[in-house]
């Protein structure tokens, strides 16, 4: 759905000095076309005018100045409330859209009795095993012989803060859960849906222990394990074939390559080469870290 800015005009005081299109909301970061984005700092204007998937900012007026002709451009007070603003109104429009979008459930699913499963926007594929108490919200798809384990969770919301109606609230979200074929996540395990479009993804075969938790927008490659406890936070992109150990933490628009693999415990805040091992807490490669412990002992 395309939309305007004049369309949201004195939204939380917001004024249009140049009226344009833009498909959905977002951040500088989020992989979609036609963005809406807030711009705060004149530090990320270079930023801006360079992205081709930005149509529409929403600032103040003396970073607006800095900014191409291409884009159309709000301003307001304080450019994140506002744009927190329309992204709420567009979910609205998209919740509304999402309830009439009827449920696809194979008849050769098994689902336990005690599943919460929303009455619209599910889809669950042929050979699917739906464990006790498992929930699963509009917007998500579970893919053919997948098998979710008791109590998991899938299209939870994301951890995104935004300031709606005066207030500090948790965003709502426009985007949803896919899981691939065969994609196995054990007891409690947690994803969250994608904040502004698109999917939370898990590929083929990827399986997941008791208790971990996917964030808004990650995005998993086939055949990852991730043991019991771990943490992978918002916009991730994991390879194929890797590992991520227990209680490991995996900061927010990390990329970890093909085959690398996180040590227990790790916390990690750099992005991982395909094949590397990282551990400790900053995680450094595995051999650094074993010198290190090597050298106290």
């Amino acid at each position: 759905m395309i939309h305007r800015l004049s369309d949201f005009e004195g939204l939380n005081g917001l004024r249009v000095i140049a009226d344009g299109e833009f498909a959905v909301t977002g951040k500088l970061s989020t992989p979609l076309d036609g963005l809406c984005v807030p711009l705060r700092s004149a530090n990320y204007a270079g930023e801006v005018n360079a992205n081709p998937r930005i149509s529409a900012v929403v600032t103040t007026r003396e970073i607006a100045n800095s900014l191409d002709s291409r884009i159309a451009i709000a301003v307001a007070d304080d450019p994140d409330a506002a744009h927190s603003e329309i992204h709420a109104k567009l979910a609205l429009a998209h919740a509304e859209e999402l309830r009439k979008t009827p449920n696809s459930i194979d008849r050769s699913a098994v689902i336990d009795p005690s599943a919460r499963i929303a009455d619209h926007a599910v889809s669950i594929g042929a050979g699917a095993w739906i464990g006790p108490n498992v929930h699963i919200a509009p917007g998500v798809t579970v893919s053919d012989h997948c098998v979710l384990h008791s109590g998991v969770a899938l299209g939870v919301p994301g951890f995104n803060t935004g300031r709606i109606g005066g207030r500090l609230r948790i965003v709502p979200q426009l985007g949803g859960v896919f899981l691939s074929p065969y994609v196995e996540l054990l007891a409690n395990c947690c994803v969250a849906r994608a904040i502004f479009g698109g999917a939370t993804t898990l590929g083929e075969e990827t399986v997941a222990d008791n208790l971990v938790y996917i964030a808004h927008d990650v995005q998993i490659g086939r055949a990852v394990q991730i043991c019991a406890l771990a943490n992978i936070l918002g916009r991730t992109v994991i390879g194929d074939n890797a590992y991520i150990g227990p209680s490991a933490v995996v900061k927010n628009g990390l990329t970890l390559g093909d085959g690398a693999r996180v040590s227990m415990g790790a916390v990690v805040t750099q992005d991982v080469p395909a094949g590397a091992t990282v551990s400790g807490n900053f995680a450094v490669p595995h051999d650094r870290f074993l010198d290190h412990i090597r050298s106290i002992r």
